[in-house]
């Protein structure tokens, strides 16, 4: 399976923007430059060392649906409901105010991965998208 530059900057802009990161956050946390960071998020030319010393950093993201589109965005919980990294349900905080703008980032990824002919599980993500905003 051939690696799309553009799909992963989508995903991964996806994910920063669910647990609400910023450039700075992106930076401190991984050490990065922001010129690096912001080729990952544009889809822009990198190499795939530079991302994996970047994904390395954040314990619940699932390298597979990263880089390939497949499976779940976060990695599997632990049996008391938290992810690797302490977190209950892998997001940081309340995201109630961002569940429109996630819904319109799933559908330009939904639209992306179907021009591309590969079918992520984005209905999966817009049933929990809809179920977290039911449950707050």
């Amino acid at each position: 399976m051939a690696v799309d530059l553009q799909q992963i900057g989508k995903r991964f802009r996806f994910y920063t923007n669910l647990k609400e990161l910023e450039m700075e956050q992106l930076k401190t946390m991984t050490g990065s430059d922001e010129t690096t960071l912001s080729n990952i998020i544009c889809g822009k030319n990198y190499a795939l060392d530079e991302l994996v010393a970047i994904v390395k950093h954040f314990e619940d993201l699932n390298p597979q649906w990263l880089i390939y589109g497949e499976g779940s965005m976060f990695k599997p919980m632990s049996e008391d409901g938290t992810c690797r990294d302490g977190q209950k349900g892998c997001l940081k905080k309340d995201k109630v105010a961002y569940l429109g703008q996630m819904r319109e980032m799933l559908q330009e990824l939904d639209a992306a991965e179907c021009a591309k002919g590969h079918h992520a599980d984005v209905d999966a993500l817009k049933a929990k998208l809809d179920e977290y905003k039911a449950t707050h």
